[in-house]
């Protein structure tokens, strides 16, 4: 074990730590592996592994991380944890004994609660739940941790808030974050597929189509950006007997607002059965 695996997990400079692994390199994983090599000290300190080992060396030619045993993994400052469900007793069972002296565990485990966690290991917790936007340093990145153990979040943020906005909230709410940051995206991406639709059928070219739908949802998330009440924007482009008011009465008589809640709802409860 390297003698920087038992400094705190704000050794580095500006509070980035020493090392950071990230053990599964799958859609998740990897796009955190993205964001992180994105911060201050891009991939310095950065390690990845994951079962298969052709998928940890792509994610590190892209990012510029060393691909590490799991062993050396788990000795890591910063600890996350982006395997599949099925597999994460296993791999925490098999991190056990290598945790550094003050590595934090950070899971991304869907339905994996902090307990289960901290019964297989001895090492605080700091559970996740981002988007895959975190690639990009824009996702949002929700985080709880045990009432005891908020220290645990405060070491780990500097690292956190490099792959997007981090709002912490009660596990109990676990459910419903992953059913609004985890699926949200897919939604999202379901309203722009219509309007991709929607453009071409009026005669747009279907490159051209969704270069401006993804336009279009970039300006209108920069505008709710500074909180702005969603229905104060729609307000504010529905001029009377206008374009906006003709689209948007489609969308009221076919109750999409109520379809879109009740699909969160849906996620949110199916989250919570994992």
């Amino acid at each position: 074990m390297s003698d920087s695996a038992t400094e705190p997990a704000d050794a580095g400079r500006g509070g980035w730590p020493a090392r950071v692994a990230v053990i599964g390199t799958g859609a998740m994983g990897g796009a955190i592996a993205a964001g992180l090599a994105r911060g201050p000290r891009a991939s310095a300190g950065l390690e990845v592994t994951d079962a298969l080992p052709d998928v940890a060396g792509a994610v590190a030619a892209q990012t510029g991380a060393t691909v590490v045993g799991l062993a050396d993994a788990a000795s890591a400052d910063v600890v996350v944890l982006a395997v599949k469900p099925k597999d994460a007793a296993a791999a925490l069972e098999s991190v056990a004994s290598h945790l550094g002296e003050h590595s934090v565990v950070v899971s991304v485990v869907a339905g994996l609660a902090i307990e289960r966690i901290r019964g297989l290991v001895r090492a605080p917790v700091v559970r996740l739940m981002p988007s895959l936007a975190v690639r990009f340093g824009t996702g949002l990145v929700v985080a709880a941790v045990s009432a005891d153990q908020e220290e645990a979040l405060t070491r780990v943020r500097p690292t956190l808030e490099h792959l997007g906005e981090l709002v912490q909230a009660p596990e109990a709410l676990f459910g419903a974050a992953t059913a609004l940051v985890g699926s949200g995206p897919g939604l999202l991406a379901l309203v722009a597929e219509g309007l991709e639709d929607g453009a071409v059928a009026c005669g747009f070219s279907r490159g051209d189509a969704r270069e401006m739908v993804a336009a279009t949802i970039a300006g209108t998330a920069a505008l709710l950006a500074d909180g702005t009440d969603p229905s104060d924007l729609r307000q504010r482009v529905s001029s009377p007997a206008g374009t906006t008011v003709a689209g948007l009465s489609v969308l009221e008589r076919g109750a999409v607002r109520a379809h879109v809640a009740d699909a969160v709802a849906a996620a949110a409860s199916r989250a919570s059965e994992l």
